[in-house]
């Protein structure tokens, strides 16, 4: 049995674009992770040492968002994946979007970013 947890419209204000104000002034990113793994035990438990803390997850990304800067938005999301992976052992799969509510494009969008869905050991095959 598979388990996922989630967090959803994490927004985060840090400082990553191909722009030179944009990684001077910064701007509003906002994240979606969903990780998946085994912790079936936890549903009969009621054990924090049987689970993983969102908490915990959300302090992940938001100090990699945070003390890097990147051009890029797929630079961000592999650094992202990789210290999710590294922090947490026990996670086998991660689906992240990164968004970018303020990208400088000159239409009117919604959204824009980039979604990615890995198992860990897609991401130390590459």
């Amino acid at each position: 049995m598979k388990t996922k947890l989630f967090i959803n419209n994490l927004e985060i204000f840090a400082n990553h674009g191909l722009f030179e104000e944009e990684n001077k002034l910064g701007q509003k990113f906002i994240f979606d992770i969903e990780c998946e793994l085994n912790y079936q035990k936890a549903l009969f438990s009621d054990e924090m040492t049987d689970s993983i803390s969102y908490a915990d997850i959300a302090d992940v990304v938001v100090k990699t968002a945070t003390i890097n800067t990147f051009n890029l938005l797929e630079r961000l999301a592999g650094e992202i994946l990789k210290n999710i992976f590294n922090e947490f052992p026990q996670i086998e799969k991660i689906k992240l979007t990164v968004n970018k509510p303020a990208a400088p494009i000159s239409y009117h969008f919604e959204q824009c970013g980039v979604k990615v869905e890995i198992t860990r050991e897609e991401f130390y095959k590459l």
